[in-house]
């Protein structure tokens, strides 16, 4: 699996960073797809991570965009790119 950051990190708030920091290790700490989708079905931080993140998965892929938490607004260019 290869994590790809494609875009830049907007922090619109204090928790931005962390959030999207703490992500990124979860994403690393699995080897599979299944894996990963076990891991963010079952994280404690699942609500947090979707307040600030939208990601969905592709045929071999995972994308994940970034959000405005104030209001939801998802930006346009996707934030990181997992290949799996």
């Amino acid at each position: 699996m290869t994590v790809k950051i494609e875009s830049i990190i907007c922090e619109w708030d204090s928790d931005t960073a962390a959030v999207i920091v703490k992500f990124i290790n979860l994403l690393m700490l699995n080897k599979t797809r299944r894996e990963l989708e076990i891991a963010l079905d079952f994280t404690p931080f699942k609500s947090l991570y979707q307040k600030h993140l939208l990601w969905g998965f592709g045929k071999g892929h995972m994308w994940c965009n970034q959000k405005n938490p104030y209001n939801g607004q998802v930006m346009e260019r996707r934030l990181l790119i997992v290949e799996f």
